[in-house]
């Protein structure tokens, strides 16, 4: 397949492959297995692969790859090219989404000074606009990139964060940083797919390992930039601080304009009306409508970290690690997680984050004036849980989705995020200042949406597991099918699961008797 857009040049192919890799609509690589006819299956095992050669994310069959110009070969799982793309993806998650979880520092600093007569929840709206930008136009940046790779793309959020992280150095009024925001917000969106998507081209074998590295890049940003700001504001004025904070972006973001190359042919999106058939679905509706009730408050604890720290009494020079204390948690929450969905399974560890979250918010950020143990502990676990969220979204996703289907999936949950992203903090930063600048409503609130959340997410999966009691079915006795489809409810999925930035990649479902088989495996 011929390279679209001029930029051919970024796109390099070699070898002849055992699989296909097609890119999804947000920028995230399936990889689909290239069957013959002795490879299919009977009809009715698995309806979705019938009478398909090469079936791509978006649900459009794909051309076979007859000449050797369009057989890219399987990844090189390794190597510099391969490497650098690994490095320049790390520095990018850990300039961007280090900068984002620092909104509640910056928040915390407008309230004091330039917006210091507006309130909570009118100062939230800032940061709830960016993320509502970033999850929003995912799937647009991501269809840009399926046409034509990453370098446009991460030139534009180079060139983009600088502007608006300058932007904010010489604000002082509202609408001034309102329009960074949102400016920061579209940059961050043109380098979260690419980020999250290219290293996929290049590995295999080892593409846990690499996304893994490349995840922790962007939680360990979290950690390392409200920490930074912190100490600058204690050192130098505001508009210093946020110009080094433009300087050090822009060092850690430009070795990805030289590094960055997709390895892949580009692939041309499915339609936009393919979109309409997830939604007939039952079980996917339930896991997006439950995802926003999650999502409407996933940032909202990192937003107001720091009145909760001073509701609950820390001293300040503890206080004022709050939000590191909560990204710490989700970088260890993100990898743990992955590890044991893959040896317990993804639905049983995603299923319970919900309930999980639910209790911590109750028993941590409910009660005022827990005192300094208890809130840290509340920081970290809640980071815990959450990351353990951002790191399963995509594999719950994908193990309940037809093969053809899992990236268009994806991609709308995302864009659906976007809007209780943008109400959830506002909600709770209300809910704060009734609350005499303590957690007490607040927390309520976020808990009960969390609790909410586990059950839309569980409800379909436990109405079938009542209903096979109830009505149990005989099953004859015979050999099981050689071959099963991954998405089968009745089946349970696996996934190597070790991340995803605002947010942020497909963690593949596996089982033993997957029905795809993998080059090197």
């Amino acid at each position: 397949m011929a390279a679209a857009g001029g930029v051919a040049d970024e796109h390099t192919a070699a070898g002849s492959a055992p699989s296909v890799q097609a890119t999804t609509p947000i920028g995230i690589l399936a990889d689909v297995k290239q069957t013959t006819s002795t490879e299919r299956l009977d009809a009715g095992t698995c309806p979705q692969e019938k009478e398909k050669d090469v079936v791509d994310a978006g649900g459009e069959a794909a051309a076979p790859t007859t000449s050797d110009e369009n057989d890219i070969g399987p990844p090189p799982d390794g190597g510099f090219q391969a490497w650098s793309v690994v490095a320049s993806s790390v520095l990018l998650l850990f300039a961007v989404f280090g900068f984002m979880n620092a909104n509640g520092q910056l928040q915390a600093y407008w309230l004091q000074n330039q917006l210091k007569a507006y309130s909570k929840s009118d100062v939230a709206w800032q940061g709830s606009i960016q993320t509502l930008v970033e999850f929003g136009l995912a799937i647009i940046t991501g269809r840009y990139f399926d046409v034509h790779g990453a370098r446009v793309l991460t030139i534009s959020g180079l060139v983009g964060t600088a502007a608006a992280i300058c932007g904010m150095a010489f604000s002082y009024k509202y609408y001034q940083l309102l329009l960074s925001n949102i400016m920061f917000g579209v940059a961050a969106s043109c380098v979260y797919a690419p980020a999250n998507a290219v290293a996929a081209h290049w590995f295999l074998k080892r593409r846990s390992t690499a996304l893994a590295i490349i995840v922790g890049g962007g939680g360990l940003g979290g950690v390392v930039y409200p920490i930074l700001i912190e100490n600058l504001f204690n050192r130098m004025s505001y508009r210093d601080t946020m110009l080094i904070v433009m300087g050090i972006n822009v060092v850690l973001m430009l070795p990805s304009v030289f590094f960055m190359r997709a390895r892949l042919p580009p692939r041309t999106p499915p339609p936009f009306s393919d979109m309409k058939k997830p939604w007939k679905d039952v079980r996917y509706t339930f896991l997006v409508v439950g995802a926003m009730m999650y999502g409407m408050n996933i940032l909202s604890p990192f937003f107001h970290a720091l009145p909760y720290a001073a509701s609950n009494n820390v001293p300040d020079h503890i206080g004022q690690y709050a939000i590191a204390m909560a990204g710490a948690g989700s970088v260890v929450g993100r990898l743990a997680s992955g590890v044991l969905a893959d040896r317990i399974g993804v639905w049983y560890v995603f299923g319970s984050i919900g309930f999980s979250t639910a209790v911590v918010l109750f028993a941590f950020w409910t009660p005022p004036g827990i005192g300094t143990a208890p809130t840290v502990i509340g920081l970290v676990t809640y980071g815990w849980v959450s990351g353990s969220w951002f790191a399963l979204i995509g594999s719950a996703t994908a193990s309940i989705s037809p093969v053809e289907e899992v990236g268009m999936r994806i991609g709308m949950l995302i864009s659906c995020l976007s809007v209780p992203s943008l109400i959830g903090p506002v909600i709770t930063g209300e809910l704060i200042s009734v609350g005499k600048d303590k957690w007490t409503y607040a927390g309520i609130w976020c808990g009960a949406c969390a609790l909410l959340s586990g059950i839309l997410v569980i409800l379909p999966r436990l109405t079938v597991i009542i209903r096979n009691r109830r009505n149990p079915t005989p099953t004859p006795n015979k050999s099981p099918e050689p071959a099963q489809c991954v998405w089968e409810e009745t089946l349970p999925s696996t996934a190597t699961a070790v991340g995803l930035e605002a947010g942020n990649r497909i963690n593949e479902a596996s089982h033993p008797h997957r029905i795809t088989s993998r080059a090197g495996r």
